[in-house]
């Protein structure tokens, strides 16, 4: 292909935003695509694969909030969503509670430190753990917040930015951010839905292309890759759009040449969260077992409607159900250093179940059960290693303190040429998320057409 307007490197939310706003302005561009797959971060496992009866969501998995650069797409691809409901418990030390004190203070803790925020200069930035110190907030009157954080964000609290923080968490009241929606049939159909939308606006889409270099002067690039049958591979255009993830961009895995100094130092300044996720296929929802309901009485209605569980300090700490959704299925979920610390102990251990039994070890002592009869009850698990996947290397952005300004300089073009997009290059403060990203791709294909 050398007869291109541009090209975009990634078929992920921002890269088929992207691209299909490109073509749609009767532009001539190419997705090149280094996975046998489409979606990126999204990955669904169809129930139709997995014999369940809902799909398992091995990445992204809800749709935060109101944000019209979703839901726009939602309705015109007319996929069915639900909202999540239910009850939440808490077990701190594996004690089975009702209320869930520790995650509402810190919701309160946040929205605290939005208002103090806003009266202070994004300039004397803090890490969140230096604000908890600075609010005298300490020991377990902290943890709660710095749990949330480190979960929510994928980040370690001694390097998120607080004024990053209180961006974050204004955006967020502004789209509903608290309220969780599914797709009924998948994440994945978004992105197959923007996928023939682009191919049907003329755009095309190589998938298994590996991009390893790309080399550019102003106004020309040359993107060299491997093609379907991993022969070596050459495409030509006038500039190219780069969505691949931020864990991607500091591996150096994909060579820019020459290499543009202020780009990469800008995204060097940004941090890649980890996370660690599993979700667990019953027979049955285990957690509704008439033993346990026996048991606990004062928390029947609770587990029946069981929607959030959080174990701290045990890791993964937070699990959850599709409720209303009746599937049984258990998502575990390990956020920031407490998923790299899992992560380390199922290395060490070389056993490839070791993942399972942890996840069964920490429920049945939370429930109250044998584990035998949990791993009974056991017929799935499934998760993706995203820290080793090559073109991930980690979960999600966030901005460590003191590098707020590199976001708006990444998504600054280089000579009119290189463009930016992803969700760690969103100008509107909701890093991490799918919509961040689609914005991303829209923000940058403008940014091409107005350059063009």
């Amino acid at each position: 292909m050398s007869d291109l307007d541009v090209i975009v490197i990634g078929a992920g939310a921002a890269g088929l935003a992207a691209g299909l706003e490109l073509a749609r302005a009767g532009r001539s561009v190419a997705i090149l695509e280094a996975r046998d797959r489409i979606g990126g971060r999204i990955y669904t496992l169809p129930s139709s694969l997995v014999g369940s009866g809902s799909p398992i969501e091995l990445g992204a998995e809800f749709i935060h909030g109101r944000p019209p650069s979703i839901w726009s797409l939602v309705d015109e691809a007319r996929l069915p969503t639900y909202e999540l409901a239910g009850s939440q418990l808490w077990a701190p030390g594996g004690t089975l509670r009702g209320p869930t004190q520790p995650p509402d203070r810190a919701y309160d803790m946040l929205e605290d430190m939005t208002e103090w925020m806003a009266h202070r200069s994004p300039d004397r930035d803090l890490t969140f753990a230096e604000y908890l110190s600075a609010r005298g907030f300490t020991g377990e009157a902290a943890q709660p917040a710095a749990n949330y954080v480190e979960g929510f964000n994928a980040a370690d609290v001694r390097r998120i930015s607080v004024a990053a923080l209180a961006r974050q968490q204004r955006a967020e009241d502004a789209i509903e951010g608290d309220r969780l929606f599914r797709i009924r049939s998948g994440y994945a159909m978004l992105p197959e839905f923007l996928a023939d939308e682009f191919v049907r606006a003329g755009g095309r889409l190589r998938i298994t292309n590996p991009v390893h270099r790309i080399t550019w002067q102003r106004g020309a690039v040359t993107a060299e890759c491997s093609d379907e049958a991993r022969r070596p591979a050459e495409h030509a255009a006038r500039c190219i759009v780069l969505t691949v993830p931020l864990g991607v961009l500091h591996a150096g895995t994909l060579t820019l040449d020459p290499r543009p100094d202020e780009l990469l130092g800008q995204a060097a300044r940004l941090a890649m969260g980890q996370v660690l996720r599993v979700v667990l296929r019953f027979t049955h929802p285990v957690w509704q077992d008439e033993a346990l309901l026996a048991a606990r009485p004062e928390l029947a209605e609770r587990l029946r409607s069981l929607s959030f569980l959080f174990t701290p300090p045990e890791a993964p700490a937070t699990w959850w159900t599709p409720m209303p959704d009746p599937t049984p299925l258990l998502t575990g979920w390990a956020g920031g250093p407490r998923a790299e610390r899992l992560d380390q102990e199922l290395n060490a251990a070389a056993d490839p179940l070791a993942l399972r039994e942890r996840c069964v070890r920490t429920l049945a002592h939370v429930l109250g059960c044998a584990s035998e009869r949990l791993d009974a009850a056991l017929i799935g698990c499934h998760w993706h290693d995203w820290r080793r996947d090559p073109y991930a290397r980690g979960a999600y952005s966030y901005v460590p303190a003191g590098a707020l300004d590199a976001i708006e300089r990444l998504a600054t073009p280089v000579e009119d040429t290189l463009f930016l997009a992803g969700e760690h290059t969103h100008t509107a403060d909701q890093w991490g998320t799918v919509h961040a990203a689609l914005e991303s791709g829209v923000r940058a294909a403008r940014q091409v057409l107005a350059a063009l």
